[in-house]
């Protein structure tokens, strides 16, 4: 990481809710007429977390059959479809400039991620209930927010090592939240 991932990483930023309720209803506007559900998940969205200042944004969907039109949609506004890349039922897609979601008003959006997920999948199950069990259990937040300091300061640590490390937290704490072990191992096996 040579450094990098320590000086991208920053504290919590209360405006980065703001920012997600004003995607939010961009996209509500967007996908108006299917039915879709927006989450802020990740780091930007657990107070007092540090983390990189991108935002990690799901929209939920319970019906597959509505993923083309949403991808379509979400094509036209200026995102770049990456599709499920190795994770079932979790469809990615990148910003192609800071002006997307595009405006008329040519606004300069925040960095965020967007995922498609479908209501049942592995993935969304994992965002939820870890973003859900470290709003409800503040010391896990401050523990994960500290290991992520720790690691992002460790002298030559690679991408990869910091990666498996937090992957081994995020896991404890999807345990403690009662995931299974066939799921505890496929979120696992998805995160190599």
């Amino acid at each position: 990481m040579n450094g990098s991932l320590r000086d991208l990483l920053v504290p919590h930023d209360p405006r980065w809710k703001a920012d997600f309720e004003q995607l939010r209803n961009v996209y509500q506007t967007l996908l108006q007429g299917l039915d879709q559900d927006v989450q802020h998940v990740g780091s930007t969205a657990l107070p007092g977390v540090c983390t990189k200042p991108i935002l990690d944004i799901d929209i939920v969907v319970h019906e597959a059959d509505i993923v083309p039109e949403i991808t379509t949609r979400l094509e036209q506004a200026g995102y770049l479809s990456r599709g499920e890349q190795g994770v079932p039922g979790r469809f990615a897609f990148r910003q192609r400039d800071q002006k997307v979601p595009w405006r008329d008003d040519h606004r300069k959006w925040p960095e965020h991620h967007l995922y498609v997920c479908l209501a049942d999948s592995l993935s969304l199950k994992n965002h939820i209930r870890f973003r859900d069990m470290l709003l409800a259990h503040p010391e896990l937040a401050a523990e994960y927010s500290l290991l992520k300091q720790q690691l992002a300061s460790t002298p030559g640590m690679s991408r990869e090592t910091y990666t498996a490390a937090k992957t081994r937290f995020i896991l404890s704490v999807l345990s403690k939240a009662g995931f299974s072990a066939a799921e505890i191992r496929s979120i696992e096996e998805a995160n190599r």
